[in-house]
């Protein structure tokens, strides 16, 4: 879940445990471990369990219900699985450990629809528009998913959001010039269209940003009407790749800051880890620091 949802955490977790390169291939995390860095050869185990053993097993189980749901699948989705792990492996090797984890997971369950599913005729003709956007799709929601988590354990924080637009383009493009050639125009045009969409909508984040919004209204309207204490609710800790700034968060952080100047500080520490919310933790930094400095000046003293 760190991976996916708390990158930019797991990179300091990483760093503290002694990491040197937390988004490293797995040569440099083994000879960190030689060099007497116990969490290097830890993490790498951990993740290289994930991605041999978890994603297949996720992925077997997942077509198993999806075939007793009655949905078509080409057979053979427990080889695709095995080849997704090996590919993911063997980018491990070369552009890193995170990203092979995060490629070789991610693929391997979108490919019993992006290709099994397809295969068998589950969105119309193999060639036609509905199996070009299943194709675009699981395709955009791959990239789009692991854009945020590579760059953020790698530089400790989120893509910008020019690189994201910039790898949406070439999301989309590639596969128009490759289907293109092996297939049917408006099949292209649907796989590069549906891929260009999905890859937004899943770096972005947008279907999480609706429940954040919830959450963080909710917690705001708690605190502010019963005065019980909700910021360990707010989504900004919880997530770091929010590009769309929380409502109410700096009206919840307002009434904590008095009261409570350790816990708006994580809060607003959380802020600046986010993309969309950087803007709005900068401030109560300062804030609650003077808040907690003039506590310890003004408390009791031996």
């Amino acid at each position: 879940m760190l991976l996916l949802f708390r990158p930019v955490d797991l990179h300091y977790r990483l760093r503290a445990a002694g990491i040197l390169a937390p988004g490293g291939r797995i040569g440099q995390l083994w000879r960190e471990q030689g060099e007497g860095g116990r969490a290097a050869g830890l993490y790498v185990r951990r993740m290289l369990l994930l991605l041999v053993v978890g994603s297949p097993l996720m992925t077997g189980l997942l077509g198993l219900g999806l075939y007793c749901a009655g949905i078509p699948l080409r057979g053979g989705w427990a080889v695709s699985a095995l080849c997704c792990s090996a590919a993911g492996l063997a980018l491990a090797q070369v552009s890193g450990l995170a990203a092979g984890v995060m490629l070789g997971s991610l693929a391997s369950l979108s490919m019993l629809v992006g290709l099994h599913a397809t295969a068998a005729g589950a969105f119309g003709p193999v060639l036609g528009g509905g199996a070009g956007i299943a194709v675009g799709v699981c395709l955009g929601m791959v990239s789009g998913l692991s854009v945020g988590s590579i760059a953020s354990i790698s530089g400790g924080r989120g893509p910008s959001v020019w690189r994201v637009q910039t790898a949406a383009i070439i999301t989309s493009v590639v596969p128009m010039v490759v289907w293109s050639r092996q297939a049917n125009v408006s099949f292209a045009g649907a796989v590069a269209a549906a891929a260009l969409v999905a890859f937004l909508v899943s770096a972005f984040r947008l279907p999480l940003y609706a429940l954040e919004v919830l959450a963080s209204s909710a917690a705001y309207a708690v605190e502010r009407w019963t005065g019980r204490p909700t910021l360990q609710w707010v989504p900004v800790r919880h997530h770091n790749l929010s590009y769309l700034p929380h409502p109410f968060l700096g009206r919840h952080l307002a009434l904590a800051v008095r009261s409570r100047p350790a816990e708006v500080l994580a809060v607003a520490d959380a802020c600046l880890r986010s993309p969309g919310n950087i803007l709005v933790g900068w401030p109560w930094v300062v804030q609650a620091l003077e808040q907690a400095s003039t506590e310890g000046a003004g408390g009791p003293r031996p």
